[in-house]
């Protein structure tokens, strides 16, 4: 099978300007100038470190949109956002706080397959994809699974047994803040909504893939941020979930191998905030510039 067929590049000629630009951009440096001037695809092993990355960065750099790959057409991507958009996501991360008090009312369904659309593009090392993404936004199945995990976890405590992270302490805390900002749930916070990011973790880039799972749980918070919903990111009741409810996580079809360290609980707040915080953090951050010579 010729490269052509495997990766199904092509170029418009009648568009092509021979920028190089999408050469110049390959992660893989199998793009190279044909004898006619116009980019090509090399000769390569196989995806990955051997060739192609399948990472469509020259279908992204065109700026005449006469590449296509993997039968990806360049008119059917989103084109960049304005410049303002960075002044937008610097107020998006101040401003964004962990909710833990939810409306009990769905997402809407359209707001959340938009989402994960978004999802689909999110960077992971090497280009692995290999995260997978799980989500639960029938409310009532969430319900069967937190009542699953509390039971278990509230079984548990009653014999002095708690995750890896915590110890009496830390569960009583929690448990009086069921009286308030948790309002009756330590474990889900009532998040009517859950989002989960697990993969396989095996050899030597299991360390890796799970940073890509935490990649992926960022971006999907601040995307729902972005649409103004509520989120709150949990270790403890990934913990829970792993350590003390093995029914509970079964209850989620998340192949048992998987790595799963973090779950997102999401949905409609229910306090509002009016405003960011003014956090500081000048001592913890470290700039080699002129402007700002290292003392």
């Amino acid at each position: 099978m010729g490269m052509e067929e495997k990766t199904r590049f092509s170029v418009n000629t009648a568009r092509c300007i021979q920028c190089d630009r999408c050469i110049n951009t390959c992660s893989g440096m199998v793009i190279g100038k044909g004898r006619d001037g116009y980019p090509e695809m090399k000769p390569f092993e196989r995806f990955g470190w051997q060739g192609c990355w399948r990472c469509q960065h020259c279908l992204a750099v065109c700026p005449q949109g006469a590449i296509s790959i993997f039968g990806k057409k360049p008119q059917d991507s989103l084109p960049l956002p304005p410049e303002t958009m960075g002044t937008y996501m610097e107020e998006l991360v101040v401003s964004r706080r962990s909710c833990r008090r939810f409306l009990d009312k769905a997402v809407d369904r359209k707001v959340v397959s938009g989402i994960l659309a978004a999802m689909a593009a999110v960077p992971t090392g090497g280009n692995a994809q290999g995260v997978e993404y799980t989500v639960i936004d029938d409310k009532e199945r969430v319900r069967a699974i937190w009542q699953e995990a509390y039971s278990a976890m509230e079984a548990k405590a009653r014999q002095h047994v708690y995750t890896h992270s915590f110890r009496e302490l830390n569960y009583a805390k929690m448990k009086a803040s069921e009286q308030s900002v948790r309002k009756g749930d330590l474990l889900f916070c009532g998040a009517p909504h859950l989002f989960i990011a697990h993969a396989r973790c095996v050899g030597k880039w299991a360390e890796d893939t799970k940073a890509d799972c935490t990649i992926a749980t960022a971006y999907f918070e601040l995307l729902c941020n972005a649409h103004g919903l509520g989120t709150t990111i949990m270790s403890y009741a990934a913990e829970v979930l792993n350590e003390l409810a093995p029914k509970a996580r079964e209850m989620l079809d998340i192949p048992r191998e998987h790595y799963m360290g973090l779950i997102v609980g999401f949905g409609y707040p229910e306090i509002p905030y009016a405003r960011g915080v003014q956090k500081e953090r000048g001592a913890r951050t470290h700039r080699y510039s002129v402007e700002h010579p290292k003392r």
